[in-house]
């Protein structure tokens, strides 16, 4: 299928959905998404594994809880197609995305130093973005390039529609540049801070299990002064709309030892998003491919003190041989550095 088919396919479905009401399109979604994921095997193996070690359940309460995300993601699926729609009642955005505690949000952007917000892929995280934007708040986030660019064109119109900036990874370097900008005009920029940081990650737990976690959130709350805010989208019990979630928002912590507050600072966001993923397990993407970096590649735990590297597995089922030699490569390290 050409890119051009593909486009005006896609738009077609859209502009239908777009006709229909809200409830109709969600049970659509409802129906489609465990109908079409139960079908992706390594997909849902993943998810079940992932569920069960990271809240420690057996394999029945894992289905149960998976089917329900997967019910999540194809009514967010169509959720995605219905932008436009959304856009345009946007006099009755509470309808459909409501705030807790927006007082936060206006603290922060009180202090005018622009704002980094820690999420996750919770609920509908493009209409996070979208829900800011539409009550009128100036958005913008880090995402990453999807490798179809038909979906990814239709995407970022519609995030655009909005009213949000988006700025993509992986696509010349430009984007990092262009997010300082929009901090420096005091703009919110997310971070979707569940995803593999690869070896240049810092080492955190997170949901049971050794995290590499991205320095991004980290790396701009230090350079700006900025407050971090933790904000994520949950969907209703009922299924239809959203509530966006603003936590305590709080400031980078520095104790004079840049290593030391990188580990801090980022152990403290990835136990946040735990924490919330815990109380809304259902709206987490628990198939996605986030553990694939492991310890001996992550190159912050080969300069780290015995001390640090042990609080990062205290209390993991990671074997204590394969932490004793993490030690030792960090202490040998350390001491050809010093001769």
């Amino acid at each position: 299928m050409s890119d051009t088919l593909k486009y005006h396919l896609l738009k077609g479905l859209s502009n239908a959905l777009c006709s229909m009401s809200y409830d109709h399109i969600l049970e659509i979604g409802k129906f489609l998404g465990p109908v079409i994921m139960e079908r992706i095997s390594k997909q849902k193996k993943r998810g079940l594994e992932q569920i069960q070690t990271g809240l420690s359940c057996d394999r029945a309460e894992a289905e149960k809880l998976l089917h329900k995300v997967y019910q999540h993601i194809g009514m967010s699926a169509m959720e995605m197609l219905y932008m436009p729609r959304l856009v345009r009642e946007k006099d009755h955005i509470d309808d459909y995305i409501g705030l807790s505690h927006p007082e936060y949000l206006k603290a922060c952007y009180a202090e005018g130093k622009g704002i980094v917000g820690l999420t996750a892929h919770m609920g509908n995280w493009e209409w996070l973005g979208a829900g800011m934007a539409l009550h009128g708040f100036p958005t913008s986030a880090i995402g990453k390039k999807q490798k179809d660019d038909v979906l990814m064109s239709i995407i970022n119109d519609y995030r655009a529609m909005a009213g949000q900036h988006i700025f993509l990874t992986g696509t010349g370097g430009y984007e990092m540049i262009a997010a300082a900008r929009a901090m420096k005009k005091n703009y919110i920029l997310g971070f979707l801070s569940d995803k593999d940081g690869n070896k240049v990650g810092v080492p955190v737990k997170f949901m049971n299990r050794f995290f590499s976690f991205p320095q991004g959130p980290a790396v701009f709350a230090d350079r700006f002064d900025a407050p971090i805010l933790p904000l994520f989208i949950v969907r209703n019990e009922s299924g239809k709309g959203h509530v966006i979630h603003f936590e305590k928002p709080f400031h980078y912590e520095r104790t004079g030892n840049a290593q030391k507050d990188l580990l801090i600072n980022s152990q403290k966001m990835a136990s946040i998003m735990e924490e919330v993923i815990r109380k809304y397990p259902a709206d987490w993407l628990w198939f996605q491919h986030l553990f694939w970096t492991g310890p001996e590649k992550v190159r912050m735990l080969a300069v780290m003190s015995p001390e640090d590297i042990r609080t990062v597995f205290d209390g993991l089922s990671y074997p204590e041989d394969k932490v004793q030699e993490l030690i030792h490569l960090a202490s040998a390290k350390k001491e050809s550095e010093n001769e």
